[in-house]
């Protein structure tokens, strides 16, 4: 089954202070996402501090989104891990769980060719044909890089409908050449939207990534599709500056979960440590850039103050 084209909105983790699993949080996360106007929701990846859980927190944090979305949004688990046997298992219990797809990324320390490919078959082999299966192209977490011709061969060995999640810079034109190259997979776009627009002009389906203000990734995503791509431009810039912030590497995590804390969406930012949280300096920046996103965007940030 194919994801619908839209907005999967990477969603974090919600912890306690003490770094416990705050799940009442997870029926909040989903509602946002909805009301946002999300298609799917893409939980247990490197926004969802997946390194960070075990097994048990996973399926827990698995059963609590897909029973709270009920059917109403998408939703993919990322189930990476160094061995293939785990992945494969991983992928399974998802999708026992309820789960519509499953994101892989490549093991750390792998390279592309015959032995990758023959993990991600493997992984992918004998999954419910209703589990759509995502191949996440994202070398700053995994260290891999996958090029064009690894993930056109790549495609006929995964099931059809399977989705390639791009997120190698510059990543429209790596869209636009693997589209070239073999017409076997979705195209999603990622690293917090920050080439959405040149993205969606390269054919991709829509984005999985986890810009906190999710709606305004729905209006462009909207907009291009209505081929109002000046529209889509509008907007897009006017949150560009937000959205490069937000996306820092290191500190992106922490930013996501204190936006998402001021808006309602999970009780605390509370992120698991080891990892950076804002500094005063940070999160007077980010006020900032809320209030001139909000004054721009006809008050979408909805909530620009600390407390």
């Amino acid at each position: 089954m194919a994801l619908r084209p839209g907005v999967h909105n990477v969603t974090a983790t919600p912890f306690m202070p003490d770094e416990s699993l705050d799940e009442a949080s997870l029926p909040t996360l989903v509602d946002s996402c909805l009301a946002a106007g999300c298609e799917g929701m893409l939980i247990l990846g490197v926004l969802g501090e997946a390194d960070k859980l075990d097994d048990a927190e996973r399926d827990r944090v698995v059963a609590g989104v897909v029973e709270a979305a009920a059917g109403r949004l998408q939703i993919t688990v990322g189930v990476t891990h160094s061995a293939t046997a785990v992945t494969r298992r991983r992928a399974r219990d998802a999708a026992r769980l309820g789960a519509d797809a499953v994101m892989v990324s490549p093991p750390p320390g792998s390279a592309a060719g015959p032995a990758l490919r023959d993990h991600f078959r493997r992984v992918a082999d004998g999954l419910d044909p209703a589990v759509t299966f995502v191949v996440q192209d994202h070398p700053t977490s995994s260290g891999v890089k996958l090029p064009v011709p690894f993930l056109a061969e790549l495609g006929e060995a995964l099931p059809p409908g399977s989705v390639v999640k791009l997120e190698e810079p510059p990543t429209a034109s790596k869209m636009a050449a693997l589209r070239a190259a073999t017409g076997a997979y979705q195209l999603f776009g990622g690293l917090g939207g920050v080439a959405l627009l040149h993205e969606l002009d390269a054919g991709a389906a829509g984005t999985m990534t986890g810009f906190a203000l999710a709606e305004v990734l729905v209006r462009i995503v909207a907009a291009h599709r209505a081929s109002d791509r000046e529209g889509a431009r509008r907007v897009f810039e006017a949150a560009l500056p937000l959205m490069v912030f937000e996306a820092q590497p290191g500190a992106g995590v922490a930013l996501r979960k204190e936006i998402l804390r001021r808006r309602g969406a999970l009780a605390h930012a509370a992120v698991r440590m080891p990892a950076a949280t804002p500094d005063a300096f940070s999160l007077g920046l980010l006020d900032r850039l809320l209030t001139e996103t909000e004054a721009a965007l006809g008050g979408v940030a909805a909530v620009t103050s600390g407390d």
